[in-house]
């Protein structure tokens, strides 16, 4: 028999307009361009590092015309370039200006690779400061780390802070080291602008990158504190809900579509398990003294709506993860049991946490 106090159509309608409403929005970021500007020496292991960011070979990828010879373009996916700018390290000064305007008018995120096997040269640090008055967000890849022992690579991180007053990423393309840590001062200086959603799909962290969009929407839904109860704003929830589905979406290189997303939510949130989820929550409100049609017990509503929000949140995040992942083929029973099993873990080790 359905249970009265949960309305699973209204919880899908509720999703219905949070799609409605976070999709023009979504599509305002996605459709952004951006632009990660590569600097330095043509030995300083640029090429293998995005590809080591991205899995890719983006000099496999035809450069794009019309742009000033003094740069390559390299378009990675729909809007997202990586732009070699070699020019300058040109000393003809003519040449130089023009990649410099170039980086200056265009470029998101410059990257500047020293090559750790010869450390920060007085034209390497010359071409730094030039490069750190354009005001653009600068961070220095230090690569090939490799080839040094580690007091080397001390000594090297070392100098280039003492050059230019700034710390270097340590990085060594070739065995993977640091490449995480690069990948992830990329994101959180792309978040500042607003783009770093782009380059997360163009990223061959796809999942560690998920896991990080799924936390911070777990404990936004934890904040809201809603449920699909009397009293809940499911509007606010399912807001947190469908922003995430339509980002991991995307991550995975998805156009999002609401059918898409709605498949989803009747596989996990508004199906059977859902619907039991709901039954404990209301069950453990009754025991906190709520009563169907009374009011509610405001201390204890919030201590469960926001424990079984954040859960909720975490395994349709996951469930979302492993449907696109996926390719989106993945059978929905397998779906609701990922959000099941999900679901009462993160339950529990919340349960474990407050006891």
């Amino acid at each position: 028999m359905e249970n009265p106090e949960f309305d699973s159509k209204e919880y899908e309608n509720a999703f219905n307009k949070s799609y409605d409403d976070k999709h023009e929005e979504f599509e305002k970021i996605t459709n952004q361009k951006l632009i990660i500007s590569l600097i330095g020496s043509v030995n300083a292991g640029k090429s293998s590092t995005i590809n080591a960011l991205t899995g890719k070979n983006y000099t496999e990828v035809k450069a794009r015309a019309g742009w000033t010879k003094n740069v390559s373009l390299y378009e990675l996916s729909k809007g997202i370039y990586i732009a070699d700018t070699p020019g300058l390290f040109d000393i003809d000064s003519d040449v130089s200006k023009k990649a410099s305007d170039f980086v200056e008018n265009t470029a998101d995120v410059i990257l500047y690779f020293i090559n750790a096997a010869s450390g920060m040269t007085a034209h390497e640090k010359r071409a730094f400061q030039e490069i750190d008055k354009l005001g653009k967000p600068v961070i220095i890849v230090l690569n090939k780390i490799d080839a040094l022992d580690p007091n080397e690579r001390v000594d090297v991180l070392n100098q280039i802070r003492e050059e230019v007053g700034y710390s270097a990423i340590a990085i060594s393309s070739k065995t993977g080291e640091g490449v995480q840590q690069l990948h992830s001062e990329i994101t959180k200086t792309l978040e500042t602008i607003g783009k770093d959603l782009l380059f997360l799909k163009v990223s061959k962290y796809k999942e560690q990158s998920v896991k990080k969009l799924i936390n911070i929407a777990t404990g936004a839904a934890a904040a809201v504190g809603a449920l699909p109860i009397p009293g809940a704003d499911l509007i606010a929830l399912t807001g947190i809900q469908t922003t995430l589905a339509l980002k991991i979406a995307y991550v995975y290189d998805f156009e999002p579509s609401k059918q898409d997303i709605m498949k989803i939510v009747a596989s996990t949130v508004t199906g059977s398990i859902g619907k039991q989820i709901t039954r404990w929550t209301i069950t453990a409100l009754k025991a906190a003294g709520w009563i169907p049609g009374a009011q509610l017990v405001e201390i204890a509503t919030m201590a469960v709506a926001s424990a079984v929000a954040a859960s909720m949140t975490f395994a349709f995040g996951w469930a979302c993860n492993a449907y696109y992942k996926s390719g989106m083929v993945i059978n929905l029973d397998d779906l609701s049991k990922i959000f099941d099993d999900l679901y009462k873990k993160h339950k529990a080790e919340n349960e474990v946490q407050k006891a």
